[in-house]
């Protein structure tokens, strides 16, 4: 992933998906659904080599809120597989600011949650999750 100017290596993160879709009931039997609130947010793990580039941009823009944000894009691989799948508008905010072990060993690690904001959302495999047709009808 990028931030600003610098390229970012991570050792892991998540990606979850909220969607808020609800059953609903006429005189209490279940009668079709409703699309609720829709969000996805997730955590970045990374060590200090990667974080101080990460501490790097923010110093740039004036601070951490500041950071603008981003788009990840995962690629996971085998010989006979292959998934893509693309978080937009991601947006940091620092929770697990530093996580050392007093045996030592280990590199230091940094755990920093994100929240996708762009109503592009989430792509799995280049399939959107969000209902294409209910964003052009808000006009996004």
């Amino acid at each position: 992933m990028s931030v600003g100017t610098q390229l970012i290596n991570v050792k892991q993160f998540t990606l979850n998906i909220e969607d808020g879709a609800k059953e609903v009931t006429t005189r209490g039997v279940a009668d079709g659904y409703v699309n609720g609130v829709l969000s996805a947010s997730g955590e970045i793990t990374l060590d200090t080599e990667n974080f101080n580039r990460i501490i790097e941009e923010a110093r740039k823009v004036g601070s951490y809120q500041q950071l603008p944000v981003f788009d990840i894009v995962s690629l996971g691989q085998t010989v006979n597989q292959k998934l893509k799948i693309v978080a937009y508008g991601c947006k940091l905010s620092i929770s697990k600011l530093i996580d050392a072990a007093s045996d030592g060993g280990d590199k230091l690690e940094h755990t920093i949650p994100y929240k996708v904001t762009d109503p592009r959302f989430v792509e799995i495999g280049g399939v959107p999750y969000g209902d294409q047709n209910h964003l052009a009808a808000l006009g996004l």
